[in-house]
């Protein structure tokens, strides 16, 4: 039996086709990030390498890269270099160094080498030599400081404020190197760990990222600041957005007439739609910022002026302007909903004797309210990865003042505020976090996308569950 091969069948094919192509490239990409983010926690072993010019170097190995070379009978060669993460940035200013592969005569994984996580300044990689307390050892030799320092470990938070402790290593040249207590937040061995113990600082490390607060310019610490200050603006945005957008979408299925009027509103909200985000941060720098913030300074905050209060860059005047952002979003999915109510409902409920109002309010909207969750979790996840506007209008790369706090009136809406998508922007892009703020990107990225599909999931559930209440109640009726 011989198939006919139609027109139709190729379009089927070549869309199966390109969606097959597009949910690889999307998977690659989040394994990428998730490889990456997943392995920041990880303590990765130190590695010891001698090399020919006579260089011995601790780190930790970063990634292999091929280098292409010409040998002496001009044929193409290739070979691999190696980038490894020294640290110890008062002894190796650039945090890394590069060699050869074929430059390592020897390597090895010494079991006595540890890490000092620090405060600012990034880690130190060493061996234990010595615990100073006021210039004088009272600790010296790897077991002896380990014991000393696990002593006064249940008081260091005390002990910080105490310059005269600190802790002397060796680094594998030999050079001495002094770190105070005061800057040591963790000293771990990743070379002698357990998997028990690989495991523990790894769910230690994930809980600092999510509570903590930033360091060593976003490089560290963690993201606690920028998740909250996400949620708050998202919630402010929605809080706008939802009203607005819903009347809109009403008057214009429901009451709107057509005419000019209508078709001037419909022409303003398919433009707004299309407007880049950055000339919404450009508006709302020139209206909320300079214009309404201006003018509540000049009204009741006068006092503080030359000073700005509201005349400047808050979290408040950036939901605003995501609210304008996302306002199509809701307006459309919700206009949506409405055309797919049934007519015979609309018509059933006036035959009893409701009113247009009774109508809408009683029978229309509860069918509708999935459209309505839809556009709401469409605009949350629009406004949690969009940077571009906010870059102009208050956000920052560390707020060390969080907008919603136990001081009055205990909801700062002024204030600027961290956001996970410009954390992404400030330690993966900017010149001055370099290469080793690379990893706290991919891991922001990671928390992101999972925050943003968690909404999108529980928003898809909800509204399957509403959608089969009222089809199952309409049935029933």
């Amino acid at each position: 039996m011989r198939l006919k091969w139609s027109g139709d069948d190729a379009l089927v094919w070549l869309s199966g086709g390109t969606l097959a192509v597009i949910f690889l490239l999307v998977a690659g990409l989040v394994l990428i990030i998730a490889v990456h983010g997943l392995g920041f926690f990880w303590p990765q072993d130190l590695t010891r390498y001698v090399l020919r010019d006579g260089r011995i170097i601790l780190g930790q190995e970063m990634y292999h890269e091929t280098v292409r070379g010409v040998d002496r009978t001009g044929g193409t060669t290739f070979g691999y270099r190696i980038r490894v993460k020294t640290g110890n940035q008062a002894l190796y200013p650039n945090g890394h160094t590069w060699f050869e592969e074929g430059q390592v005569v020897a390597r090895d994984a010494p079991r006595r080498a540890v890490v000092v996580e620090r405060t600012a300044g990034g880690d130190v990689f060493g061996f234990l030599e010595s615990f100073v307390d006021d210039g004088r050892i009272v600790a010296e030799g790897h077991e002896a400081v380990w014991s000393a320092y696990r002593e006064r470990f249940p008081e260091l938070e005390r002990l910080r404020r105490q310059q005269a402790l600190s802790i002397e290593l060796s680094a594998a040249d030999g050079r001495r190197y002094a770190v105070p207590l005061s800057d040591v937040l963790r000293l771990y061995g990743p070379n002698a760990m357990s998997a028990w113990d690989r495991i523990r600082h790894y769910m230690a490390g994930a809980w600092t990222y999510l509570w903590a607060s930033p360091r060593d310019g976003n490089s560290r610490g963690g993201v606690y600041p920028a998740i909250f200050g996400t949620a708050v603006m998202v919630v402010i945005m929605a809080v706008v957005v939802m009203p607005f957008g819903v009347l809109a979408a009403f008057y214009l299925r429901e009451y709107g007439r057509p005419g000019p009027l209508l078709g001037v509103v419909r022409v303003a909200v398919n433009s707004l739609a299309g407007v880049p985000s950055i000339v919404f941060g450009v508006f709302g720098l020139g209206f909320f910022v300079y214009f309404l913030g201006g003018t509540l300074d000049r009204v009741f905050y006068q006092e503080a002026l030359p000073e700005p209060t509201f005349g400047r860059g808050g979290i408040l005047w950036c939901a605003l302007t995501l609210a304008l952002l996302t306002l199509p979003v809701v307006i459309v999915a919700v206009e949506e909903g409405l055309a797919a109510v049934p007519v015979a409902l609309r018509e059933a409920s006036h035959a009893v004797g409701a009113t247009r109002f009774e109508t809408l309010w009683r029978v229309v909207l509860p069918v509708v309210l999935p459209s309505i969750l839809t556009g709401l979790i469409l605009s949350v996840a629009r406004a949690a990865g969009t940077v571009a506007p906010l870059m102009i209008i208050g956000v920052v790369a560390f707020a060390p003042e969080l907008p919603v706090d136990g001081v009055w009136p205990f909801v700062h809406l002024e204030r600027e505020f961290m956001h996970l998508g410009y954390h992404i922007f400030d330690t993966g892009f900017r010149p001055a976090g370099g290469e080793a703020a690379l990893p706290m990107a991919y891991t922001t990225t990671l928390l992101l996308l999972v925050t943003v599909a968690v909404l999108n999931a529980a928003a898809i559930g909800l509204r399957t569950r509403l959608r089969r209440r009222y089809s199952l109640s309409a049935a029933q009726a």
